[in-house]
């Protein structure tokens, strides 16, 4: 392997950062603290260390065993980044530069090498330092670090947005299930509270219906055959019978029901049957906030209405499909109002383009309309992500 130190060669800024950790800075407050009071070691020299340090004193015995230490050190600097040795190279021009700190052209070279192992803050002090000692600095050497640097900062401005928004989007898709979760607590704390209700107006109305028949029996076993035109017939008992139980006030909020209690006095059983599809659709999360219409012929349901999508729609057909006493369900006649006047929605996990369109317009060809109105594609769908379901009819 060979590498050919040229200011021209220089990796793509989306190239792997190679460069090793820097040290963190003394204001850190999690900086490691290194206490640097210990003993010195003994020497063994038999000369003073020359003013200039040791540094010097070394340079001037190569210089007088007639060694060029600083041209050599250049030279198998050189020769190490060549050959791709770019940790020997940086320790042969770090000597050179101890022992001749104003060295231009080394630290020059000692930027290449930096820019070679991808170190781009350590290369852009290196030109710096250079520059100081009054060497020319390549234009394109100097533009290309500084091209990665910032390439660099990208990169990582770019990373934090990202996690910020994802964050972001995970907060609120958990407060929205808070709220979701709280509002059901309540719904199903009221709904207790009316089912606990019904259960006693429907225990007294069975005791005062008790009474009423067994005094009936007993004013018509001492009264005899005087009053028979006066009772009223098994029919006319049913209808009433039929109309409260059909009564607004005994049926649940949100599902009117229409039905003939003349009718249905004719088979008891269609009044119950009613009674309960009602009660099933009311029941339902699903079908919360909608408007819906039953009316009972038999054991036929039609429904009608206004629900806010087609799921609300499909759910309600298959409650109904399963109370006993339905064989058929009609909702032709329901108004599903995301197809007719749009609406919004909240993208949840697993969710693509065809699975909304289905969920609000029955269709699952019909996102077109939603991907112009959103600008979104299902590769780009986020969770927690709020679309507009425009109108189709």
């Amino acid at each position: 392997m060979q590498i050919v130190i040229d200011p021209i060669s220089v990796p793509s800024p989306g190239a792997a950062n190679a460069r090793e950790p820097e040290p963190a800075p003394a204001s850190d407050p999690h900086a490691l603290q290194f206490d640097f009071d210990g003993s010195s070691r003994a020497s063994r020299s038999d000369q003073p260390v020359p003013l200039g340090g040791l540094p010097r004193a070394l340079r001037e015995a190569a210089e007088v065993a007639g060694l060029d230490p600083l041209n050599e050190l250049y030279n198998e600097a050189l020769r190490y980044a060549q050959e791709g040795h770019l940790r020997l190279s940086r320790e042969r021009l770090q000597m050179l530069l101890c022992m001749a700190p104003d060295d231009g052209q080394a630290r020059l070279m000692l930027a290449r090498v930096h820019v070679a192992g991808q170190r781009w803050r350590d290369a852009i002090a290196a030109l710096d330092e250079a520059a100081s000692c009054g060497v020319t600095v390549p234009p394109a050497l100097r533009r290309a670090v500084e091209d990665h640097l910032q390439a660099e900062r990208s990169n990582a401005e770019e990373q934090r947005e990202a996690l910020r928004a994802r964050e972001q989007g995970e907060v609120r898709a958990l407060r929205a299930e808070a709220r979701r979760l709280r509002s059901e607590q309540v719904q199903l704390t009221g709904r207790a509270t009316d089912l606990e209700r019904e259960v006693r107006k429907w225990a007294w109305s069975t005791l005062g219906v008790s009474t009423l028949s067994g005094l009936f029996i007993v004013a018509s076993l001492f009264l005899g055959g005087g009053t028979a035109e006066a009772d009223p017939t098994p029919e006319a008992i049913a209808a009433a019978e039929t109309e409260e139980l059909l009564a607004e006030e005994n049926l649940p909020e949100g599902v009117k029901v229409e039905a003939d209690p003349i009718e249905m006095a004719k088979d008891p059983l269609s009044a119950n049957v009613a009674a309960k599809a009602a009660q099933v659709l009311s029941n339902a999360p699903e079908l919360e906030d909608t408007a819906l219409e039953l009316k009972v012929k038999g054991s036929k349901a039609v429904l009608g209405g206004e629900v806010d999508r087609f799921s609300q729609m499909r759910t309600a057909e298959d409650l109904l499909k399963a109370v006993q006493g339905i064989d058929h369900v009609d909702a032709t006649s329901v108004v599903i109002l995301a197809r007719t006047q749009g609406a919004a929605y909240t993208v949840r996990p697993g969710d693509t383009l065809s699975h909304i369109a289905r969920r609000h317009y029955g269709d699952s060809q019909l996102t077109k309309p939603i991907e112009k109105a959103n600008k979104v594609s299902s590769k780009n769908l986020r969770v927690g992500q709020d679309l507009t379901i425009p109108p189709v009819e």
